[in-house]
């Protein structure tokens, strides 16, 4: 693939990186990743809700599995800490979609070529 790139365009998306990166949003996400990782009994309950994921669509749909999958959801769903890392993590991804967004719809705006 070709580098389209000039070293002053990586300058300015770099720019756009290290503001996502240095927003609070992003380093609550951080702080709160660190803190979710220490707790072995949430990490592992994430764990098995993924492998319940994978399992639930890999049994075809299974309601035994679907049943399942919901308990843990839902005791996932009751952790605090959980919650807000996923709200924080939200926030960035929101911020992260919206750069692609206006990439897109610029780039989109100056090759589209009108048919009629």
């Amino acid at each position: 693939m070709e580098n389209y790139l000039s070293n002053n365009s990586k300058k300015y998306l770099l720019e756009i990186v290290n503001n996502i990166k240095s927003s609070e949003e992003y380093i609550k996400c951080l702080e709160l990743k660190e803190e979710l990782s220490k707790d072995k009994e949430l990490v592992n309950l994430i764990e098995e809700v993924k492998r319940l994921q994978k399992k639930y669509i890999s049994s075809n749909y299974s309601k035994e599995l679907k049943e399942e999958l919901d308990n843990k959801k839902s005791l996932l769903e009751k952790n605090k800490l959980f919650l807000t890392y996923n709200y924080y993590l939200d926030i960035v991804n929101q911020k992260i979609d919206i750069v692609k967004n206006e990439l897109n719809n610029y780039f989109s705006s100056i090759v589209n070529i009108e048919l009629f």
